[in-house]
């Protein structure tokens, strides 16, 4: 593995543990889990596509009604090529509709939040930034097992580096399996 690749691997594990450290300082809960999930883009060939390979979430409540959410991203590419294809990171902060009474309570219920992604494509050499909403529900139990899901509806932009940059639609169902700590 290159040096580039290795330095966005080791960005990813460094946020993560800011976030756990926050978290962790006023006994906020937090949700950790995965975030299965696989990427087909409309340029792709007929058995082209991309699968999270780890595919780790963080969440935390940043206030009563808003929590924030990141989504490690390291895509590889099944296909012509096999290889890694991607890596970044994905950015949700779901309001609730339920307000908690106190910080430190797990939120659940329905949410709309802004999603910002980042991320380095190898293969196609492009920066994709991408916007978009996504509603869902954050399902709960009395245990400490969460489900939450939603649906990503907006626009990426992929940057290349040897041709004109684009916007195309970007849409996404996803679904977060995990535990509250």
């Amino acid at each position: 593995m290159n040096r580039y690749i290795l330095s966005k691997i080791a960005l990813m594990v460094f946020l993560f543990i800011i976030c756990f450290d926050a978290s962790t300082q006023e006994k906020r809960p937090l949700f950790i889990g995965i975030q299965p999930g696989f990427t087909k883009e409309k340029f792709y060939e007929k058995n082209e596509m991309d699968i999270n390979i780890l595919p780790v979430v963080l969440e935390f409540p940043i206030a009563k009604r808003v929590n924030l959410r990141f989504i490690s991203i390291l895509n590889y590419h099944l296909g012509v090529n096999p290889q890694l294809s991607d890596i970044g990171i994905q950015a949700v902060a779901p309001i609730f509709f339920r307000k908690n009474e106190t910080i430190k309570e797990r939120s659940h219920g329905f949410y709309i939040g802004p999603v910002l992604g980042l991320g380095q494509n190898i293969i196609n050499e492009h920066f994709t930034t991408t916007l978009a909403l996504e509603p869902g529900y954050m399902f709960t139990s009395n245990k400490r097992f969460a489900l939450s899901l939603g649906i990503q509806y907006g626009a990426s932009n992929f940057n290349y580096k040897n041709k004109e940059s684009e916007w195309l639609e970007h849409f996404g169902i996803k679904a977060n399996l995990g535990f509250w700590l």
